[in-house]
């Protein structure tokens, strides 16, 4: 049998530009592994998720849609909501799925919308907090891990029925636990809404 000889030069050849793949650098991913989220607001603007940073507790993303007759009559409560947690560090931002831009804008208007409103036609934020339903609330942490989805409170008893003031404020309690350091209390799920077009 015939044995043939590597030079040395000719394995440095062939070892040194894998060696060098290895040593480019990679994009950082974050150790939970939850990817930077960009989504464009309905005038095009584009707004950057979970970017840790001094000022941000949480980040509260809302599903709504601008048909959705439940989640249109929460809107009052949520707009307060923001106002009295933004200056807390949590960002309210309101989330739309598979809805014209122009309509979303309208919506804002009419409901004079006090948080930022995103286009997320992909379901992102959706898939990443396990949301099924509108309205549903998350809460991300500030790196984007989702910390709690479910109801924002018992106004909606069924289809077609709503209580004119709910009993329980879920979103708002979970806020309270997270802003005093406690465990959120377990979330109850939507039980009268629409559902996102996550297929």
């Amino acid at each position: 049998m015939r044995w043939h000889y590597l030079s040395p030069g000719f394995l440095f050849s062939v070892a040194l530009p894998l060696f060098c793949l290895s040593c480019r650098p990679q994009k950082p991913v974050p150790a939970d592994g939850v990817p930077p989220v960009v989504l464009s607001d309905p005038g095009g603007g584009e707004h950057q998720l979970f970017v840790p940073d001094s000022g941000t507790k949480a980040t509260v993303a809302i599903f709504l849609m601008t048909d959705c007759p439940v989640a249109n009559a929460m809107l009052p409560d949520l707009n307060e909501m923001a106002k009295r947690y933004g200056p807390l560090g949590i960002r309210f931002y309101g989330v739309f799925a598979d809805q014209d831009p122009q309509s979303i804008l309208r919506h804002i208007g009419d409901y004079r919308i006090a948080f930022p409103c995103l286009v997320d036609d992909a379901c992102q934020l959706a898939k990443l907090s396990g949301a099924r339903r509108v309205p549903e609330a998350a809460i991300f942490s500030p790196d984007g891990t989702p910390l709690y989805r479910g109801r924002i409170d018992d106004r909606a008893v069924k289809i077609g029925r709503i209580k004119p003031v709910p009993a329980e404020r879920n979103l708002s309690d979970a806020l309270e636990a997270l802003l005093a350091g406690k465990n959120l209390p377990s979330p109850k799920p939507v039980t009268a809404g629409c559902y996102l077009p996550l297929d």
